[in-house]
């Protein structure tokens, strides 16, 4: 039979009892899988916003690790120094044989520069060191705090990275994936940080032994490694937070509704750029480190 559509003919009466029963059941389902994802969708920004709340940042709260008279650094220092010594005088060693040999005043003066490095490295180098992390740490959270703006620092970091999420354009499954993706690099941030913490202090210890033999080719691309090794995990820490604060201004503040969306994506994105700015970083202060 021909379908003529629905009419008030008795003989049509069959294909307006479909024609609504149908429309009724589309608007049931939809009502039900929209309430459904809606759903889906505000737990999934809960837990996100929570997590947000609890670590969004915590990194920047670790702390420039202490290089007191009980620190971890003095600890190694004390316990490397007889290895110091027994490197200290075999350079002596090395260079009065160059000197022998050559009847030339280089390897003298060689020797020279690498005792008053080693001697200024042991003296100074610890204090040094603690005051460049604590400028990096106090810079890392003026940026940030510069970027959430005034109020309370967690309900703030919770709102502006999870207020997007709830505009009409951002769908469930990029939801899902945003919010993954937003506590997965808060995490790993706060992994990174920890090493970083880690890092300072084995690098600060050692750094007076690697300056024992500069007189040597071999020890002198030793302590330049180290040095630029420190510099890499002291700049690490500042050049995420200016990373971190831009995406947190991108997402806090996106130049209209429609481009909300866009701007969690790039934020989002940015994010993840700060978890391999460690290694860019170390290959940019010693090529060789990252080959």
């Amino acid at each position: 039979m021909i379908v003529l559509g629905c009419s008030w003919a008795p003989w049509d009466w069959g294909d307006c009892i479909t024609e609504f029963l149908g429309k009724a059941l589309n608007a049931v389902t939809g009502g039900i899988f929209g309430f459904i994802f809606d759903a889906i969708k505000s737990v999934v920004i809960a837990a996100v916003e929570a997590v947000m709340k609890a670590v969004g940042t915590l990194w920047i709260d670790v702390d420039t690790p202490g290089f007191g008279a009980n620190s971890g650094v003095m600890f190694i220092q004390q316990h490397t120094l007889w290895i110091l010594i027994f490197v200290g005088t075999i350079s002596v060693i090395i260079g009065g044989i160059r000197m022998a040999i050559s009847q030339r005043g280089e390897p003298a003066r060689d020797l020279l520069r690498s005792l008053i490095t080693m001697v200024v490295v042991s003296g100074m180098a610890v204090a040094f060191a603690s005051t460049l992390i604590e400028i990096a740490d106090i810079f890392s959270e003026w940026i940030i705090d510069a970027a959430i703006g005034e109020s309370n620092f967690s309900d703030r970091i919770g709102s502006i990275l999870v207020n997007p999420l709830r505009t009409e354009g951002v769908g469930l499954m990029l939801v899902i994936v945003i919010g993954i993706l937003i506590v997965i690099s808060s995490l790993v941030q706060l992994a990174l940080m920890v090493i970083r913490y880690s890092m300072l202090i084995l690098l600060v210890g050692v750094l007076p032994l690697t300056a024992a033999a500069t007189n040597t080719e071999a020890g002198m691309t030793w302590f330049k490694r180290a040095v630029a090794w420190l510099a890499g995990f002291i700049l690490y820490k500042p050049v995420a937070a200016l990373i971190w604060a831009t995406a947190i201004k991108m997402i806090g503040t996106p130049e209209s509704a429609e481009g909300a969306t866009l701007a969690v994506i790039t934020g989002v994105a940015m994010m993840l750029l700060s978890l391999v700015a460690l290694p860019a970083i170390l290959r940019f202060v010693s090529p060789k480190t990252g080959g």
